[in-house]
């Protein structure tokens, strides 16, 4: 696992107060998973990370690993 998915696994627990967040893990199947929660994740990712994600391509992220994936994409083209 590369630091930047054990940093987000993080992150999404700490976003989600739901310990035990795999990449495989799909948001939908948390219980708490509103818009408002998946905002605040993305403001917290852009901090931590220091990117811009496109809201379209992290709305169509359906799994922890599939944003790990576009964060260090973005990382890549900073």
């Amino acid at each position: 696992m590369s630091d930047i998915t054990v940093d987000l696994v993080d992150l999404v627990e700490r976003v989600t107060e739901h310990p035990g967040i795999t990449t495989a893990m799909k948001f939908e199947s948390l219980d708490n998973w509103t818009s408002l929660v998946a905002l605040r994740l993305l403001t917290d990712i852009e901090d931590a990370f220091g990117v811009q994600l496109d809201l379209r391509a992290y709305f169509a992220v359906t799994d922890v690993g599939q944003l790990s994936a576009l964060i260090s994409d973005a990382l890549a083209v900073r």
